[in-house]
């Protein structure tokens, strides 16, 4: 399918190859977010989150967020997106991390992500707040925007 990722089928989609081709990679931010149905934004690159320390990846399609090794796979599911199986950031620590980024991301599409939470408030996870957050500088800030502006 490409150098180095190679496919019986060859049915796999394009964020299927990326993620077989870099493995320690989550999907996240606005990727996260339309793939969720969160928002009508379709991005222009593959939003995926590595670990600080890794080695930088050099493709045009992945626009790279980097966090810290300790909470790099704290979240992480599967979810199947039109027969692709992608691994993503559960809602639960995308909340974390929308909140986290609230004064960097565009505010349209914070107003957007936050709206729609407020919506499936009630199908979140409440449980899985504390036990993230323990792992996140800053946890207090980051409840108290979560609580305020989705709870």
């Amino acid at each position: 399918m490409e150098k180095g990722v190679y496919s019986e089928s060859g049915d796999e989609s394009e964020i299927e190859v990326l993620q077989a081709k870099y493995p320690n990679t989550v999907v996240s931010f606005d990727s996260a977010y339309f793939y969720y149905d969160m928002t009508d934004y379709v991005p222009e690159k593959y939003t995926l989150t590595i670990p600080d320390h890794a080695r930088p990846i050099t493709d045009d399609r992945i626009k790279l967020s980097f966090v810290p090794e300790n909470v790099h796979l704290v979240g992480v599911t599967t979810f199947d997106y039109n027969d692709s199986k992608i691994r993503i950031y559960d809602k639960e620590r995308l909340l974390i991390d929308t909140a986290r980024m609230k004064g960097r991301l565009p505010p349209d599409q914070y107003k957007e992500v936050i709206n729609y939470y407020r919506q499936i408030r009630d199908d979140l996870d409440g449980s899985k707040f504390p036990e993230y957050l323990e792992l996140f500088p800053h946890r207090e800030r980051i409840m108290q925007i979560i609580d305020t502006e989705v709870f």
